[in-house]
């Protein structure tokens, strides 16, 4: 800007003559009125911008939460399936497992071993079969017969302690010659698993009532009768136990060489706990010259009614032992 007389107004005052026109400051409400008019323009300029800016972002985060929905979606179906997938073979493998162990804590049937006939005299017979249980944790109780020829025995209760053998008889049996083909049959059969809240081992419950001492056992054929001469077999059996029993029965095998030749019973009353007997057991009919005598015992341990008293190990309540004046 420089001073010069302006041809235009032909008066001395500022001219622009050229060059970079200097800006000229308003003063006052002109310079707030222009400051407004320029924020009114930026905003005016400014504003599609942010707008579009905003729902750039707003766009970004809608397809963010779309794609977060999708993927949560899916992960849940498809690791779902794969969860469901495994836990039902889990549960079917559990299944199969507890299907297992029920079927292994089953109780196993009853062992039956072949039939025997041993003669008796001319017209009857003795009938035996050995029958095992094979389970530890289960006793059976049943019924039994034999059937020799066309005749069938009466039916017999039996039964049968965990992993026992036991000899099943059918004794004097007639029959007008001597049968072939006999069979054992056992019918009813209950089975009965062990009580552990009340017996804790069942191996010590059975040999503490199980305790029976045979010695001096003997055979002979010194009983002479108007008939002729019977077989007699004598030992001394020893209760040794806690208990005492009404009416116990017992096989006796008489053997040799380990083969049974002749079979018998033998029930013995009131056989208290601690007792002493000396036994005598007769053989009539066809008696063998010599043989060893085997006693074995037909009681079964888990009948409360076979003992006179309650066992030594049943706990008493003290209050009973209290006296009144």
């Amino acid at each position: 800007m420089v001073w010069a007389r302006c041809q235009q107004h032909d008066v001395d005052e500022p001219c622009y003559t050229g060059g970079n026109m200097p800006e000229q400051k308003l003063q006052g409400d002109f310079a707030n009125i222009e400051k407004r008019y320029r924020e009114e323009v930026a905003v005016t300029t400014w504003r599609p911008k942010i707008m579009a800016a905003s729902l750039a972002v707003w766009a970004i985060v809608d397809v963010l939460l779309i794609a977060f929905f999708l993927v949560t979606v899916t992960s849940y179906v498809v690791q779902g399936s794969f969860d469901d997938a495994r836990s039902l073979g889990t549960i079917g493998e559990n299944a199969g497992a507890a299907h297992a162990a029920a079927v292994a804590r089953l109780a196993k049937p009853i062992l039956t071993n072949t039939a025997h006939v041993l003669n008796h005299d001319a017209t009857t017979y003795d009938l035996y079969a050995v029958i095992e249980n094979p389970n530890t944790e289960w006793y059976a109780t049943f019924n039994y017969s034999f059937t020799a020829g066309t005749a069938t025995t009466a039916v017999k209760e039996g039964s049968l302690m965990p992993s026992e053998s036991r000899y099943l008889t059918a004794l004097n049996v007639p029959a007008a010659s001597r049968p072939n083909g006999a069979t054992l049959e056992v019918t009813d059969v209950v089975w009965h698993r062990i009580n552990h809240h009340s017996i804790a081992d069942t191996a010590e419950y059975l040999a503490a009532r199980d305790d029976w001492q045979v010695s001096n056992e003997q055979y002979a054929e010194d009983v002479v009768l108007t008939a002729g001469t019977v077989g007699r077999s004598t030992f001394t059996l020893k209760n040794a136990s806690a208990y005492s029993y009404f009416s116990p029965t017992f096989t006796v095998l008489l053997k040799r060489g380990g083969v049974v030749i002749g079979i018998n019973e033998v029930t013995l009353s009131q056989f208290a706990t601690g007792e002493e007997r000396a036994v005598d057991v007769h053989w009539f009919g066809d008696i063998p010259s010599s043989g060893t005598v085997e006693v074995v015992p037909t009681i079964n341990y888990f009948d409360d009614t076979v003992y006179t008293k309650p066992p030594a190990d049943t706990i008493l309540d003290p209050r009973d032992n209290i006296k009144t004046r």
